[in-house]
């Protein structure tokens, strides 16, 4: 730093040490907070925020999937009795060609016999070549050689190769992606595993006598290795920072011996029961049909983590929110020590903001060109935290998470507040006053002082309802009937692939629902624009919402110059909901903006973590809804509501794709 007057070195060693400070997990939420009785009301600074808000679908939303097909090749039955013919291979051709229709699917085929394989891709862990992925699937038809006696199928084999594809894939991942990406394993399998588990296998191990003594082959131990081999495949998903993993089976009775088929489905029950998938079994190949691979819908869900409110501009303090206009963690008071602008996050435009410079030793008046930052794009914010994504490459947090240690709280807020924002330290209380500092943040009010009065007069207050996992038919987005928008659909609608027709002519929109075999329902004129039902032929009206209708919005601005038929996909969607009431955020007098932003702009976010998997302990997607309110004191705001309600849909997630951020 240069020898112009300062703050002293303990300002800066304290903001530093209390940002590290270190605990454990996630506090409780509680609405315990009343407003001072002794202190008059001067200014309408005050506002609540309410609304609902859900969990994503990962389906609907279009997360990323990676399925590993596991396919058993071993020679015998399978080959010359079950399904000379190759039934099955047809089957796995088209669920090929099926799932690369969803543009954030990619595929491995894993082949298994005595030994297990990787045939597609060549390069990679994953890929969407359908010539490489086809070639593959023609390879299986081909069965395998035994290595020896009792060595002709190694599924637990196979499974350690697909988790060896799957633990690559996670590591080439940006976190922020990872966090999204769901992983399928789909497994055919047709027969024991050999050789059989030895009734050691299941001995501990440092049980050198339970070793020595137990050296028979054992179905028990059998049944209970794989359901557990699928539990570590799973805990290693998610523990690495994934969306989650399930286990699909699909078990072709091909052994003569309908006991063995027995022993064989027990185990594999298990394993899907483990894996949270499907088990299914067939004992004819003329009983396959492409519906046996109808999984890709069934994905692990989010669950609702945590959702709380914070004006940036307001910095918690002692004695309440300390002004900081331009939302870069030090408030005006300090920028005027500092000198710096209190009206530009980064005042030397190195794309530093002047907070972490602070932190981090760097002048915030002098261009800084650090290591770290030297193949960062200026100023990016993958993850739309806040935090640009050199700030967070010189502080040590993932530039792709909204909350890198998992703890529920943003980067951004745990950096303006000083707390740990590596390390868990939510139920920590740093400052000893009874009020952990996970409430803290939530409440607004600052973890670093005793600030009981602060905690009464200003801390934010929440009301919750948890509506629990709402199911809903949704249906995918209409591409050539342009102007028509699908906003309901009747919950005795059939989920699958039906078609909307459009007659340009007589600006008409008819739907075919997809168990309606050949016969749409009736043409419905909606040339005068506005919203219609659209019933599909079996639609009586006596049913009511039990019947087959959708409802479209209807632009006849945007409607199309020519006749089109377009296949409409309907699907359940599975979402957790939350209905919330967020009381006493107080806004702040802010100034102009060196950029020209109004004064008294305030940047009220509102946070909902979701947990993968329902693991609350490790970094999930976030959605973020920004607030735009204007308030000057006493009493000018915009808008003037005291209540403002964020729709769902304002909700938004940060979108990071493989390249917009490299994993190291």
């Amino acid at each position: 730093m240069n020898a112009r007057t300062q703050p002293d070195d303990s300002w800066i060693l304290g903001r530093i040490l209390s940002a590290m400070a270190i605990g454990l997990a996630l506090g409780g939420c509680t609405d315990t907070n009343l407003y001072s009785p002794t202190l008059a009301r001067q200014e309408a600074n005050r506002i609540a925020l309410t609304g609902e808000v859900c969990t994503e679908d990962p389906v609907t939303a279009s997360f990323p999937v990676r399925v590993v097909l596991l396919v058993d090749v071993s020679s015998g039955p399978l080959f010359s009795d079950f399904d000379p013919g190759g039934t099955r291979i047809e089957i796995l051709r088209n669920f090929i060609q099926s799932a690369l229709n969803d543009s954030e699917t990619e595929i491995a085929i894993v082949t298994y016999s005595g030994r297990a394989r990787k045939l597609a891709p060549s390069e990679g862990n994953f890929t969407r070549n359908p010539g490489e992925l086809l070639n593959a699937i023609n390879a299986i038809s081909l069965a395998e050689p035994c290595l020896g006696i009792d060595q002709c199928r190694d599924y637990r084999e196979g499974l350690r190769t697909s988790g060896a594809l799957i633990e690559g894939d996670m590591a080439s991942l940006p976190a922020g992606l990872r966090v999204l990406t769901q992983y399928v394993v789909v497994m055919v399998n047709a027969g024991p595993q050999q050789p059989t588990a030895l009734e050691s296998d299941c001995c501990q191990e440092d049980d050198i006598e339970c070793i020595n003594n137990n050296q028979n082959p054992s179905l028990g131990c059998e049944a209970l290795l794989g359901p557990t081999q699928v539990t570590q495949l799973r805990d290693m998903v998610t523990d690495g920072g994934g969306a989650g993993l399930r286990l699909h089976i699909v078990h072709l009775g091909a052994d003569p011996d309908v006991n063995v088929n027995q022993q064989v489905q027990d185990v594999m029950e298990g394993m899907a029961f483990a894996g949270g998938g499907v088990y299914q079994r067939y004992d004819a190949a003329g009983g396959l049909s492409d519906a046996v691979f109808d999984v890709l819908s069934l994905r692990t869900l989010l669950t609702a983590k945590l959702i709380f409110a914070a004006n940036l501009n307001a910095i918690p303090g002692p004695d309440g929110p300390q002004l900081d206009s331009d939302a870069d963690g030090l408030s005006d008071e300090e920028e005027e020590r500092w000198g710096t602008s209190a009206g530009n996050r980064d005042t030397d435009g190195d794309g530093i903001t002047d907070l972490v410079e602070v932190l981090t030793g760097f002048d915030p008046l002098l261009i800084d060109l650090p290591t770290a930052c030297a193949t960062i794009i200026p100023y990016l914010d993958a993850d739309l935290d806040g935090l640009t994504d050199c700030d967070e490459s010189l502080l040590g947090t993932e530039p792709t998470l909204v909350d890198g240690d998992g703890d529920g709280m943003p980067d951004i807020l745990e950096v303006t507040t000083s707390t740990d924002y590596l390390n868990k330290d939510t139920e920590a209380d740093t400052d000893s006053d009874g009020v952990s500092n996970g409430d803290e943040l939530r409440q607004h009010s600052d973890p670093r002082s005793t600030d009981s009065r602060a905690h009464l007069t200003y801390g934010y207050r929440y009301e919750f309802e948890d509506e629990g996992i709402l199911r809903q038919l949704v249906a995918s987005k209409l591409i050539q009937i342009t102007g028509v928008d699908v906003k309901a659909i009747n919950q005795g609608t059939t989920p699958g692939v039906g078609t909307m027709s459009y007659d340009a002519g007589a600006k008409a929109l008819q739907w075919l629902d997809a168990n309606d075999g050949a016969t749409p329902g009736p043409w419905v004129k909606v040339g005068a624009g506005g919203t219609f039902e659209l019933p599909s032929s079996s639609y009586a009206a006596i049913q009511g919402d039990d019947g087959r209708m959708i409802e479209v919005d209807v632009n006849v601005a945007d409607l199309p110059s020519a006749s089109q038929s377009e296949s409409l996909r309907v699907v359940y969607r599975d979402r957790q909901c939350i209905k919330y009431m967020i009381r006493n955020v107080q806004l702040m007098g802010t100034r102009e903006l060196d950029d020209g932003t109004r004064a008294g702009s305030n940047s009220v976010i509102v946070y909902f973590a979701q947990a993968p998997d329902g693991k609350l302990d490790v970094p999930g997607p976030f959605r973020m809804a920004q607030v735009p309110i204007i308030f000057n004191p006493p009493a000018a705001r915009e808008p003037a509501d005291a209540i403002l309600l964020i729709k769902d849909d304002e909700f938004v997630r940060p979108q990071i794709t493989a390249v917009t951020y490299a994993a190291p």
